[in-house]
């Protein structure tokens, strides 16, 4: 019978206990080894050392052992293929490991999910909500996409993409009947997203984030720039410079997309047409009151802090009723320049106010405004691209805040990471009809530590 570790560890106890004395007495006296002791000294340590490996290879066996043990005698220690515990994975295991990981993380906007199937799951989970049996393809693309059919509620989680122009681009590209349009399967989510950024277009230049809870986030901020480096002498005290650290908090509002009433037909229908539809209606109603809160929201505990109402007074116009190309300049330079060379600065205003701007001329009797004639290149203004915001003032009027410049990426936008439709059963049945609600929980807050990143001008 083999020796346990734990009477190999017995065994190794008095070699341990003589190597400790024999140090002792060394160290104690600040003596040397005899040449008797060195050679104990060195035969002991032989026996330790002998022992020690004796015992790792005891214990390792012990724990195979044990676990060999452990998957015996419990059978429902095995992994979601039937395969018990230690067996190695093929191939095509880690694939669906890997995808089933990705959903329970990112819900039906994991990377290996089709857009048919997420449609297709949309339709069923609505058939079933609507007293209807699902068929064999919406119980497929449910299972991918990880929907209970049966759920009251429907959880759907924006996609982690943020390059909302090309987004919309492709989107209006394949909608187009004669390119084939009729048949790309924009999904549901993705439609969403088109429409929330037709209506709430400063999601297009701002920094959007997603967070799993809604809890509050607060977001630090410092102001050093009144502080510089010293200049001393050798053998100097260097003094306290402390930093001072601020906080910006971004709450969880809560947004509902008001009732749609959806025909039972409509469910029956295809599931392209029908993902489309609710895309567009809820996106659009929920993208409305965001742009505006996102532009002049007041802040505080009760609603967004809107990037305009956020930013500070750069300049005022010279006249009350109109621009002039040196209104923009002067507003662009009461900007740091440390601001103005940061990734994604740029200009925003209504599409009136873009209007009035094509028309303004610099010094040299060239047109400020300057079209983007490369493909893919934006239109500037003084060499910065420009975002139009339909919720900004559209009228030159004495207190209008036309145009706003500087860092748009200081504007935080964010979002709690579900989006929730509800189904309302009885309402509507009379009409032969369902309806349904969308919740989403939204934040905004432009984040200034104290040296003004965004600058408006005002007349």
């Amino acid at each position: 019978m083999a020796i346990s570790a734990k009477e190999l560890r017995e065994k190794r106890e008095p070699s341990r206990q003589r190597i400790c004395q024999m140090r002792d007495l060394i160290t104690d006296q600040h003596l040397d080894f005899t040449p008797e002791e060195r050679s104990e000294w060195e035969t002991v340590n032989k026996i330790y050392d002998g022992l020690t490996s004796q015992i790792a290879v005891a214990e390792r066996g012990e724990a195979v052992e044990a676990e060999s043990r452990r998957v015996a005698d419990n059978p429902a220690l095995v992994d979601y293929n039937g395969r018990k515990a230690g067996k190695k994975r093929t191939a095509e295991e880690k694939t669906e490991r890997k995808q089933k990981r990705d959903v329970a993380r990112r819900g039906w906007n994991a990377g290996h999910i089709k857009e048919e199937q997420r449609a297709l799951a949309l339709q069923g989970w609505m058939r079933v909500q609507g007293g209807q049996a699902p068929k064999r393809d919406h119980e497929d693309a449910a299972r991918v996409c990880g929907v209970n059919l049966r759920a009251k509620y429907l959880d759907m989680h924006l996609r982690e993409t943020r390059d909302y122009r090309t987004i919309q681009q492709r989107a209006q590209a394949v909608n187009v009947n004669t390119a084939g349009g009729y048949t790309v399967p924009e999904g549901f989510v993705q439609n969403l997203e088109i429409a929330l950024l037709a209506y709430c277009n400063v999601r297009a230049f701002a920094d959007v984030m997603r967070t799993e809870s809604g809890q509050d986030l607060p977001w630090p901020t410092v102001n050093d720039t009144a502080q510089k480096g010293r200049r001393i002498v050798e053998n100097a005290v260097v003094q306290e410079q402390d930093v001072l650290f601020g906080q910006t908090v971004l709450h969880a509002y809560k947004y509902t997309s008001g009732l749609v009433q959806v025909p039972v037909e409509l469910m029956e229908d295809s599931a392209f047409d029908l993902s489309e539809t609710l895309g567009d209606l809820l996106g659009i109603r929920i993208g409305r009151i965001q742009a505006d809160e996102f532009t002049f929201g007041t802040g505080g505990n009760t609603q967004p802090q809107g990037y305009v109402t956020g930013a500070s007074q750069g300049i005022q116009a010279a006249s009350s009723t109109s621009l002039a190309a040196d209104d923009l300049y002067k507003l662009k330079h009461s900007v740091d320049p440390a601001y103005r060379s940061m990734p994604g600065v740029g200009w925003t205003f209504h599409d009136q106010i873009l209007l009035a701007i094509k028309l303004l001329k610099d010094g040299m009797g060239r047109y400020l405004w300057q079209s983007g004639l490369s493909g893919g290149k934006p239109d500037t203004i003084d060499g910065d691209g420009y975002f139009i915001n339909q919720s900004q003032a559209s009228v030159i009027v004495s207190g209008a805040k036309t145009v706003v410049y500087g860092a748009l990426k200081k504007y935080k936008i964010r979002d709690v990471s579900q989006i929730r439709m509800r189904r309302l059963v009885e309402r509507y049945a009379d009409a032969d009809q369902e309806g349904f609600v969308m919740f989403m929980r939204s934040d905004g807050q432009l984040l200034d530590a104290g040296t003004h990143p965004l600058k408006y001008l005002v007349h």
